[in-house]
């Protein structure tokens, strides 16, 4: 009884804290009221200090739900009620002041017992993304494109820089990881949260910053140092091959860059080569098809949305390797890989094959006359391209088989695509076909776990 006392006033001492802070947020805004972003940052820093300290006062996750849930419907009273300015007082469309304590609690969840990581993560989120957003606000002049977010390349040194320290001065303290490997731990995971960082849209990074973090460092440490360097070459590796397949044709801007690298990387560390060259065959294959439309139609016209898009058509592989990554089973995941990348190329490369592939052949009345054979070309060309050589070098039993899967499930995914474009034929919006397409790869990757307890793989 006494403990549950104990954490019902050490909360509600929190909660006056918090209380304060937005009090100290607000009376910041009021003396700078043309530079919001301060008063904002302010409330941030001073709510991530102060969340460092829970792990060493509050014992029960429950209760940092409860605060965590609190804060957030302050968070969103205030907003509809257009209060509480210092958090809300910002032009752009951001979500950040909702993820931040559910951040907070997720990673107090996941690393309340491993108060390295957890005081790392929290740190990470809290410091380094303080001193970029005010450094790059008042001294960023190399500006980039984040799907409508403008950020600053000064921002985004800053950011590396800081959370590297944060990252290798946690380590080297507090723990007996060797100061080589805490220096390259922390390297390589400055390199990537600074790239979690530069991509996020609407305030996620208050999500993606402090679960990369959490998730990379937790990984790493339990590394042998060669496994820390082969995790450092992966890296390298990852950025020069995503320059070298982008470098002639300048499809991507650097938030795009960013997002591949990044998807490269997590085949490359989290799984093997086998995981990473179906990737590399997808982007080889999907720079093919960019090609040959930047021929006809020009570079601008493939250069809109960036991260939306690799978003939209990494997301579930990169779902899928997490998850292979998680369990021992992991080959119960590489088909169903196989097709959400296959899938996806089959649907793009409809357009092109229809439109612009068949142009040197003479073949495009051919195709509109005869759709089912352009949909059996495109899942048969996907398949052959990306899934047959991983296949036949990774399965030993029954390669035959998982071609085949692989083919249903990418022609699944295909017609499914299809029948909704067709029943949303009025829908001219480019975000809304990349979700009709996610929904029909899922679907299509459900088809080949359920073939797999079927069919001998």
């Amino acid at each position: 009884m006494m403990d549950i006392q104990k954490e019902i006033i050490t909360a509600l001492i929190f909660a006056v804290v918090y209380i304060v802070i937005f009090i100290i947020g607000e009376a910041v805004r009021k003396r700078m009221p043309a530079q919001t972003e301060i008063s904002r940052k302010a409330v941030h820093l001073l709510g991530g200090l102060t969340a460092m300290s829970f792990p060493y006062f509050i014992s029960s996750h429950w209760t940092i739900l409860a605060l965590a849930l609190s804060f957030c419907s302050i968070v969103i009273i205030t907003k509809r009620k257009g209060i509480l300015k210092s958090v809300h007082g910002v032009e752009r469309k951001s979500y950040g002041g909702i993820y931040y304590p559910i951040a907070i609690y997720l990673i107090f969840l996941m690393a309340s017992n491993k108060p390295v990581i957890y005081l790392t993560s929290i740190l990470v989120m809290t410091v380094s993304d303080t001193l970029a957003a005010l450094v790059g606000g008042k001294y960023g002049a190399i500006k980039f494109d984040a799907e409508g977010n403008l950020k600053s390349l000064e921002g985004s040194v800053v950011f590396f820089f800081v959370t590297f320290l944060c990252i290798h001065l946690p380590i080297l303290l507090m723990t007996d990881i060797a100061r080589l490997d805490s220096v390259l731990i922390a390297l390589i995971i400055a390199v990537l949260v600074t790239g979690f960082e530069a991509i996020s849209l609407s305030g996620s990074d208050n999500l993606i910053v402090p679960f990369g973090t959490y998730f990379i460092l937790s990984k790493m440490t339990r590394l042998p140092h060669g496994a820390i360097m082969q995790s450092l070459y992966f890296l390298l590796g990852a950025i020069i091959i995503t320059i070298v397949l982008s470098s002639r044709l300048r499809l991507f801007k650097l938030s795009g860059l960013i997002a591949m690298m990044l998807l490269n990387y997590a085949a490359l560390s989290l799984c093997n080569i086998y995981w990473f060259l179906p990737l590399l065959l997808a982007q080889v294959f999907y720079y093919f098809l960019m090609r040959i439309f930047v021929h006809y139609e020009g570079i601008e016209k493939v250069r809109g949305y960036q991260v939306k898009v690799v978003f939209y058509l990494g997301v579930i592989p990169t779902i899928l390797i997490f998850a292979a990554n998680a369990t021992p089973q992991h080959m119960k995941f590489y088909l169903p890989y196989l097709s959400s990348l296959t899938a996806q190329l089959a649907i793009i490369s409809n357009y092109f094959f229809s439109k612009y592939v068949s142009r040197p052949f003479k073949a495009e009345v051919f195709f509109k006359q005869h759709r089912r054979i352009l949909e059996i070309t495109c899942t048969l060309i996907a398949t052959l391209c990306i899934a047959l050589i991983p296949i036949m070098l990774y399965k030993k039993t029954f390669p035959l088989n998982s071609v085949i899967i692989v083919m249903i499930g990418t022609w699944v995914a295909y017609t499914l695509n299809f029948m909704m474009n067709k029943y949303y034929r009025g829908v001219k919006d480019d975000i809304f076909e990349y979700r009709r397409r996610f929904v029909s790869v899922t679907l299509g990757v459900a088809c080949v776990f359920l073939l797999q307890m079927i069919i001998a793989v």
